[in-house]
């Protein structure tokens, strides 16, 4: 739906390099690599777009020690986590069901990949791992990227 620099809500530092994608209420998403949860909101049912509804989404955060990122995954369903603060995860295990609350005009998954510089968190880019290496920036409006299995580095 939106990716690398997208114009509707990727154009700033938290999210430059953040990626939207389509998916339906329900399906299931999971961890991009092994971590640690460090945040859960869960208690949110609605959503729309419009910006006021941004503090309003349900998400769960990944701390991920050997690269020193966060891994943020947005926009969950209602009681959607399927993982509680402190639990251990690894790449490709089932973590939410993903949704439409906060600030999103249609379901799907705002995945993005943050390190805190200077207090101030930063967006950067990932790549990921299907049959070859793709980079985030490769991920088009659209496009179809199937079986991602989980980030190699970020």
């Amino acid at each position: 739906m939106q990716s690398y620099h997208g114009s509707f809500s990727h154009n700033n530092d938290g999210a430059r390099y953040a990626i939207d994608f389509a998916l339906s209420v329900g399906d299931t998403v999971c961890a991009a690599a092994d971590g640690y949860v460090v945040g859960v909101i869960e208690g949110y049912e609605k959503g729309g777009n419009d910006s006021k509804w941004m503090d309003y989404a349900n998400f769960i955060n990944l701390y991920h020690p050997t690269k020193n990122v966060y891994t943020q995954y947005v926009h969950l369903k209602k009681n959607g986590s399927l993982v509680e603060v402190g639990d251990r995860v690894a790449a490709g295990q089932a973590i939410g069901i993903s949704g439409a609350t906060g600030w999103t005009s249609k379901p799907h998954l705002h995945f993005n990949v943050v390190r805190w510089i200077e207090g101030k968190r930063v967006s950067v880019p990932a790549t990921f791992r299907q049959k070859t290496l793709i980079s985030g920036s490769d991920f088009k409006r659209g496009g179809r990227h199937e079986n991602l299995i989980r980030t190699k580095s970020f």
